[in-house]
């Protein structure tokens, strides 16, 4: 892991296996996490009101997960890990969703976010929910 941190900036490289590295940059002051997979240009999508993944539309590939509120999206809570309702998949459609859901639940977005489902009473829909992994280096 190479390691580079100021006052208010703490950013690093972190190697997921023996071929994916990815690079992590936390803003202290704005208490901002972005996770980097990949470089380029692409378009963002509001998960949360709290985290938004960039990807390329063209072919399905993350580039990165922005966490706000990073500090609170890791609070653990009496009972475990605080889960946060996807959202903003319930605007996307159905094709854009799949896409979504395919890069949230695969490597590397996987490592850091953890999507399950909550069944909501009374119409038993299921609702996409995630929780967020906390990263040591920053934690710490």
């Amino acid at each position: 892991m190479t390691s580079h941190q100021s006052e208010w900036l703490i950013e690093y490289e972190e190697s997921l296996d023996e071929t994916r590295i990815v690079n992590v940059s936390y803003d202290r002051e704005g208490d901002i996490l972005e996770i980097f997979f990949a470089e380029g240009a692409g378009s963002g999508i509001e998960l949360t009101d709290e985290i938004v993944l960039r990807y390329n539309q063209a072919t399905g590939t993350p580039l990165s997960l922005i966490l706000l509120s990073f500090s609170h999206l890791v609070q653990p809570t009496e009972y475990g890990p605080e889960s946060f309702r996807l959202s903003g998949l319930e605007k996307l459609s159905p094709e854009r969703r799949e896409t979504i859901m395919r890069i949230l639940t695969s490597p590397p977005v996987n490592h850091y976010l953890r999507v399950s489902a909550l069944t909501l009473p009374r119409s038993h829909r299921l609702v996409p929910i995630t929780t967020v992994r906390p990263l040591l280096a920053v934690v710490t």
